[in-house]
């Protein structure tokens, strides 16, 4: 006699002939999974390259334009002597502390934070110090077009990781509206690095429009010159198009 198929659904039995066609499935669905996570995550940004120095003592003279930085002495290493961006605690720059003391020699207490060859001073303390206070050089590198983003410098140098991107938009924005210095991360290296002090295109602070550019790639015309061992762009960011 020939006997029908009966599914019942409480049965372990009405499973059986399926099982090897559900196991195979199972490992294609572990596999499709597994490939799209390695693509997702291949596609972002590396958080790293950024980090913590440490407890620092940086002597050297006060710049104030187009954000404050402190250039230390000429050395072997540092021929130019060494820039170091200053900001101060939570999400704010030091421009009132620094003002007063634009040209000279001081010293600055704080924590220290590095990516690459650019460093920043979360300044404790900022006072005068004695001594002769020698201009730092500048060097004009002529006119550039450059693609990259704006990032406020304090988290992209490594308070907070990534700290660049378009989930980073709204905290740079905050940073670099309370003087925070801006740092352009260029999409390709200029004598040798992708991250420049920034400032608008007369030398000064950057406007509001700046907030535009930051968590974007944008293409940015300027000049590139030297301070100390930093690169400073400045551009027109309100003349930013983008990429």
């Amino acid at each position: 006699m020939k006997r029908d198929v009966f599914f019942v659904g409480w049965s372990p039995r009405s499973a059986l002939p399926m099982i090897w066609f559900l196991g195979a499935m199972l490992l294609v669905l572990a596999g499709a999974s597994a490939g799209l996570a390695l693509a997702l995550g291949s596609a972002v940004n590396d958080p790293g390259g950024g980090d913590f120095t440490g407890d620092k003592v940086v002597i050297g003279v006060m710049v104030t334009a187009p954000y404050p930085v402190i250039v230390t002495d000429p050395s072997p290493a540092f021929p130019a002597g060494h820039t170091v961006l200053l900001s101060g605690g939570g999400k704010r720059g030091v421009q009132d502390q620094a003002a007063p003391l634009a040209g000279q020699r001081v010293r600055a207490t704080g924590a220290g934070v590095k990516r690459g060859e650019i460093d920043m001073l979360l300044v404790d303390t900022l006072a005068a110090e004695p001594g002769n206070a020698p201009v730092p050089a500048e060097r004009d590198l002529g006119v550039w077009r450059l693609s990259g983003e704006i990032c406020d410098g304090k988290c992209v140098l490594g308070v907070m990781r990534p700290g660049d991107g378009p989930t980073h938009k709204a905290c740079a924005n905050v940073c670099l509206t309370g003087g925070v210095p801006p740092v352009f991360v260029a999409t390709s290296p200029v004598q040798g690095t992708r991250y420049m002090l920034m400032g608008d295109a007369k030398g000064g602070r950057l406007p509001d429009a700046l907030r535009d550019g930051t968590g974007v790639i944008r293409r940015y015309d300027g000049s590139v010159r030297t301070l100390g061992d930093v690169l400073v762009f400045r551009a027109d960011v309100a003349a930013a198009v983008g990429r």
